[in-house]
């Protein structure tokens, strides 16, 4: 990025900046009893990222997750603040809210009225004060208008909102931080570009499960940075799995409202109401899987000379897909992903008997798959016995009943000696979480 451009886009860094703050150990406290309460967790390969840390503090590394709830902010955050680690994590300027007030309006709204009688209402404390506190950083999606304290009002258009986002991308390399972006994008249909037979691209979180690929912008952004700073930039892989995601039923609810226009400020307050509402929740609580792969430098030297422009579109295209696949194979796989794996695509009513045939096929399947073009063993962490042994296709459904039955809204019942799923649009979540792994390898 050009020196004068940068330094314009510099001036508006207070319109998406972080200002990391430690936290106390009453926060901490809680944010442990929350996670505590919902899951049992396991992390995989987070010491080796300490210790290169430790061994490369002169370097910029970026966190590259696929992105399945909204909590995954939040237990990315704490987990890396448990172990020391400085990351400064990305998020939609939808999340960052002036107007709403954590003791004030939103812990009131969701928790009850007696949060009103908090000391610390007393103090203003904005949804976005709180995230920027936390160590998040803005990204700008589509234009935007933003009025100031001073009552000023600044626009920024598509090309702004790009340059600003690079800019920014290019400080935090050039100060050597640890920062996290959330890169995946799922095409999806709106009831308009039905009618064109056009595809929309919806970044960031997926509502149905599946991922269809890692947008190449926050790469290509990754690799200008390394080149205009001189500063190396290493990739890491992170995959983070759900055995049930928290919200998996109110993304049905999510997509009325935004098909329906509602504000998003709504919508968010829908949203995040229900995760903090499910951390809460007096439940069974399931698995969660955090699995980091080894950092991976990017490889700058190719890129000199003519048509620089293009080399270094091409490196991030091929880095957002090898990426990609590196976090799709970490994918651990649950016994909710082969139950649910078992219907056809309109979880039509499964007899008992073909019910254990077809979960016996997808284990065999599993236990023998050496997927992507690495040829990576498939994790079978959660569907092996006390032997080692993968577990049968009887123990496999009584342990997704446990999970998705208990409920006042069941996901899935035996009725007679048929298996039937009463919402589709969950059971597809988690044969999705696992669909690649019964797709061809693409060359």
């Amino acid at each position: 990025m050009k020196k004068n451009l940068y330094d314009k886009m510099q001036s508006m860094f207070h319109l998406m900046a972080h200002d990391y703050r430690e936290i106390g150990p009453l926060e901490t406290l809680i944010y442990n009893l929350a996670r505590g309460n919902s899951f049992n967790m396991r992390v995989v390969g987070l010491e080796a990222i300490k210790r290169f840390r430790r061994e490369n503090p002169g370097c910029a590394v970026t966190f590259k997750p696929n992105h399945l709830s909204e909590a995954d902010f939040i237990l990315l955050a704490v987990l890396f603040r448990e172990h020391g680690l400085r990351v400064l994590i990305e998020g939609g300027s939808n999340l960052f809210l002036d107007d709403i007030d954590i003791f004030r309006d939103l812990l009131p709204k969701l928790l009850g009225s007696s949060f009103h009688q908090n000391p610390q209402a007393a103090s203003p404390l904005s949804v976005a004060h709180y995230l920027t506190r936390r160590g998040a950083f803005k990204v700008f999606r589509k234009p935007v208008a933003l009025t100031q304290p001073n009552g000023e009002e600044i626009k920024l258009g598509r090309k702004e909102t790009l340059s600003l986002t690079r800019a920014y991308r290019q400080h935090l390399v050039m100060e050597k931080e640890m920062y996290l972006t959330f890169p995946g994008f799922s095409t999806v249909r709106s009831s308009l570009l039905d009618l064109l037979k056009l595809d929309e691209v919806k970044t960031g979180r997926t509502y149905t499960g599946k991922i269809d690929g890692f947008h190449h912008l926050p790469f290509q952004m990754d690799i200008e940075a390394s080149l205009d700073t001189g500063v190396d930039v290493y990739i890491v892989d992170v995959n983070i799995a759900y055995e049930r995601v928290m919200e998996d039923e109110n993304f049905q609810e999510l997509t009325r409202m935004h098909e329906a226009g509602v504000n998003p400020q709504e919508i968010y307050l829908k949203d995040i109401g229900y995760v903090v509402h499910r951390f809460l929740a007096d439940k069974r609580k399931v698995s969660l899987s955090i699995k980091f792969g080894e950092p991976r430098k990017i490889d700058t030297r190719p890129l000199k000379g003519d048509v620089l422009g293009t080399k270094i579109k091409f490196a991030a295209h091929t880095y957002a897909k090898e990426t990609f696949e590196q976090v799709l194979g970490l994918q651990p796989v649950f016994p909710a992903n082969i139950y649910f794996s078992a219907f056809d695509e309109s979880f039509n009513r499964l007899p008992l008997r073909i019910m254990r045939e077809k979960i016996d096929d997808i284990r065999d399947h599993l236990r023998h798959l050496a997927w992507g073009r690495q040829k990576q063993r498939v994790d079978l962490h959660y569907v092996l016995g006390y032997h080692h042994q993968i577990m049968s296709a009887d123990e496999v459904i009584n342990r997704t009943f446990e999970v998705f039955t208990a409920t006042e809204r069941p996901v899935t019942t035996l009725d007679g000696d048929m298996f039937v799923v009463h919402n589709r649009d969950v059971a597809a979540q988690y044969r999705n979480h696992i669909a690649h792994f019964f797709e061809p390898t693409k060359k």
